[in-house]
Formats: structure tokens, sequence, C-alpha cells
């Protein structure tokens, strides 16, 4: 078995980012989907248009977002188990900072159109809102676990470099006071 390169609590971040990964996954999808089976609207001259692409331009950067959640997360668990973790805690925070910004941004326009969908109000039965507020859910959950992700990998990296410091340090024994 190979050794973990990262604290326990760090680990299970991970594994609750992967969690809130899949609800805002299945939401997101359900979302799209809903999207494209949506009938065809009809232009101010009768002709039909198709909603396909819209719903392609309004999905694309929530895709985006969750895949790139997606793979930062694998690859910071798999170097877990490897020495390189320590190595890459910089670019971690500055992948972590900048999904978050996106996830953030996601999970305001999921909850956003789920509050335009009935004015304000929550339709129980109502499926397509129901996929909205997961997907709002599942990107809000991914948030949090960035925030503790940033501020677990950056105290990682501020006790790492104190640590380098005092390692070149000859050893102090202890010398009482003269006053």
């Amino acid at each position: 078995m190979r050794k973990l390169h990262i604290h326990p609590v760090g680990l299970g971040l991970l594994v609750c980012g992967f969690l809130s990964w899949i609800v805002a996954l299945g939401g997101l999808a359900a979302t799209t989907q809903f999207c494209r089976t949506q009938p065809d609207a009809t232009g101010s001259d009768g002709s039909s248009l198709s909603l396909s692409v819209s719903c392609a331009q309004q999905y694309q950067g929530e895709w985006w977002s969750i895949w790139f959640e997606f793979f930062l997360l694998v690859i910071m668990f798999g170097t877990c188990f490897v020495n390189a973790f320590d190595r890459a805690r910089f670019i971690y925070l500055a992948y972590l900072s900048l999904v978050t910004v996106l996830l953030t941004q996601t999970a305001t326009n999921f909850s956003t159109d789920s509050f335009k969908l009935h004015a304000g109000t929550i339709v129980y039965k109502d499926t397509k809102q129901s996929a909205l507020n997961a997907a709002a859910a599942g990107t809000v959950l991914m948030c949090i676990c960035n925030y503790a992700l940033i501020i677990f990998v950056g105290l990682g990296a501020a006790a790492a470099q104190q640590g380098g410091l005092h390692l070149n340090s000859p050893e102090t024994k202890y010398q009482p006071s003269n006053f």
C-alpha cells in the first residue's frame, strides 16, 4: 500500500468534492436535457427556431467549469499518494481559486434560473426546477469544499515554507537568560 502524502482531512475534503461533483453533474445533465426537449419556438415570421443551439451556448460555461473541477480533483487525488503533492501546492491553489470563481458564477446562474422559472416560488412537482436546484446545490457544495481545500492546501504550503527555512539553520540549545 502506498503512503498517503496528505492529511486525512484533506483526503476527506477531496472525497466530499467528488460527491458534490456527482450532484452537480446530475443536475446539469437533467437541466440540459430539459432544455433540449423543449418544443421549438416560432419566430415572428412563423418560422421554427431551434433551441438546441441556444441550449449548447447557454450551458457551455457550466459544463466546462464542472469538468474542470473533476479533472482538478482527480489530479489532486492522484498526487496524494506520491511525493508530488507538496511540490504542486501553489499550482493547486491557483487552479482551486480559478475554478471556485467559475463555480460561484455557475451556482448563481442555476439559482437565478430556478427562481425565474416560477416567479420565485418553489413548485415541488416541477422536475426542471428540481434539476436546477440540484445543480445549484452541487455547485455550492463544490465551492464550500474548494474554499476548505484552499485553506487546507494554503496552510500546508505556509507550513512547508516555514519548515524549509529552519532546515538549514544550526540547531540551538536552550540557554538561560542573563536577566
